[in-house]
């Protein structure tokens, strides 16, 4: 049995499950925001086994029968429908779904993962990718986190250049301002000396990511599924926001399948530090040509998008 963990929303379910279905090997589909309300749960803990029904395709599920979980981007299990008045009571029962769900996670450990999302939290961590890029052999760029002016200005100094800025974590925060929704966030975006020393009291409000500027030829989006590689060239428009960040305007830039076999072994020692089965990498391409220098990886990245529009069968 193979267990697909996801949400409504999520696109990405159908580019695989027709895939399964041609194999005949029996999947589920959970849609997490929905457990409350459409999962039936019996778990023995002490014999690791358990059954899960979900209503709305009517199939039953052995815990112990499920031989690999594909984790995809569950939202929160949804319990507004419970009348409970009061908020805290309410919040409780919210915590101890969250800790069932997980609970199942942890129980499912022997099972073939993409990926463990225990293990997809570690290897969220920005810091700590950059630390193992290194160590896999990457070039990365030169790159401080801090919220002191003085350290933000002597960086720019050594790197001797512009540097860029980038969030640490999610891409944005959304928060609701007169019945509107007001985005908060950064995209990667070229800082100049003198903006740092316009906004150098700024920078004292939160620990901030900077990192030596590197003009690019084009990005790389490659996906790694298990042993398959997927590279995908990207080129924002020269002198233009998206050569800063492609995502200012992903749908209007060319996607050119390439291959980078230079990057592979690389690419799985990185994935097998951290225990992974699948990630998505991004590569600036240097102007001029030289090394792919390694920015992130995400290890629950979005890929359709390439698979349309390069024809990769990522699938």
């Amino acid at each position: 049995m193979i267990l697909i963990v996801t949400s409504k929303r999520d696109g990405h379910v159908d580019a695989v499950a027709k895939h399964i279905s041609e194999t005949r090997v029996p999947w589920v589909r959970i849609n997490i925001e929905d457990f409350a309300t459409n999962v039936e749960v019996d778990v023995h803990p002490t014999k690791g086994a358990g059954r899960l029904f979900v209503k709305d395709s009517g199939k039953e599920v052995m815990l112990e029968d499920i031989g690999a979980v594909w984790y995809r981007k569950p939202d929160p299990v949804a319990v507004q429908h419970f009348e409970i008045g009061d908020p805290a009571a309410l919040d409780y029962v919210e915590a101890e779904f969250n800790e069932v769900v997980h609970g199942l996670y942890a129980l499912l450990d022997r099972a073939y993962w993409i990926n463990n999302p225990l293990r997809t939290r570690i290897a969220h961590r920005k810091l700590l990718q950059l630390k193992t890029a290194a160590k896999v052999g990457f070039a990365v760029p030169q790159t401080i986190v801090t919220n002191r002016p003085a350290a933000a200005l002597d960086f720019a100094h050594q790197v001797n250049g512009d540097l860029a800025i980038k969030s640490l974590g999610a891409i944005c925060v959304t928060r609701m301002e007169a019945e509107q929704a007001r985005q908060y966030g950064i995209f990667t975006r070229r800082i100049t000396d003198n903006e740092m020393k316009e906004h150098r009291d700024k920078i004292g409000h939160m620990p901030t990511l900077f990192q030596e500027f590197i003009e690019k030829e084009a990005e790389l989006r490659i996906t790694c599924v298990g042993d398959e590689v997927f590279a995908c060239e990207i080129r924002g428009r020269p002198g233009d926001v998206t050569n800063d960040d492609y995502r200012f305007d992903t749908p209007n830039l060319p996607h050119e399948a390439v291959e980078r076999p230079d990057l592979t072994d690389r690419m799985h020692a990185y994935m097998k530090a951290f225990g992974l089965h699948f990630g998505c990498f991004d590569f600036i391409v240097p102007k001029g040509g030289g090394e792919p220098v390694f920015l992130e990886m995400n290890p629950n990245g979005q890929w359709l998008w390439v698979q349309l529009r390069t024809g990769q069968d990522i699938g």
